[in-house]
């Protein structure tokens, strides 16, 4: 072998290896993000949810989307602003549910079929807003069967991230 060959190996075994420690080091704690799913939840700075994981159990791709609403509180004394609502896949939206009713979004995957808004919700003291997730089990086609997890990413004005997740068994 000549030397630019033992160079570039090198090279290429060091970035793989760097590749490597710095995913590793940007993972969450697996048996917190799973306690996390069966707990009560803190969002932000003063967000709560009672329930932040959902089953849907076994659902068939012949009968459509399924739905579930989570509840988030503001238990603090301050407002707070739910600056953006995202999913983890195309083939999942949220909204945000107001108390008169109105619904707003779709919140769906950042870079995928387009803008997502904003949210920029503003939930008082004491108020409370459910979001509404949407799963559609076809929108994967005929692949997208088995089991599926995904999440709803929630984001205060000061970057707290909270996930809101599920699960479902998808047959055709």
């Amino acid at each position: 072998m000549n030397s630019k060959t033992i160079v570039s190996f090198i090279i290429m075994f060091l970035f793989l290896g760097g590749l490597i420690w710095w995913s590793k080091t940007q993972s969450p704690n697996v048996e917190e993000a799973q306690a996390a799913k069966f707990h009560p939840a803190k969002i932000g700075a003063g967000l709560t949810a009672e329930e932040t994981f959902y089953d849907f159990g076994t659902i068939s791709m012949k009968n459509g989307n399924v739905s579930k609403k989570f509840r988030v509180a503001n238990s603090s004394g301050a407002d707070i602003t739910l600056s953006k609502v995202t999913t983890s896949c195309m083939c999942t939206v949220a909204y945000i549910l107001r108390e008169d009713a109105t619904r707003k979004g779709p919140y769906g995957m950042p870079g995928h079929g387009g803008f997502v808004p904003k949210a920029n919700e503003i939930i008082k003291a004491g108020e409370s807003r459910e979001i509404e997730v949407v799963y559609d089990p076809n929108a994967h086609g005929p692949a997208g069967v088995g089991l599926i997890e995904r999440s709803v990413y929630l984001q205060d004005e000061s970057g707290k991230v909270t996930e809101l997740n599920f699960k479902v068994n998808v047959t055709p």
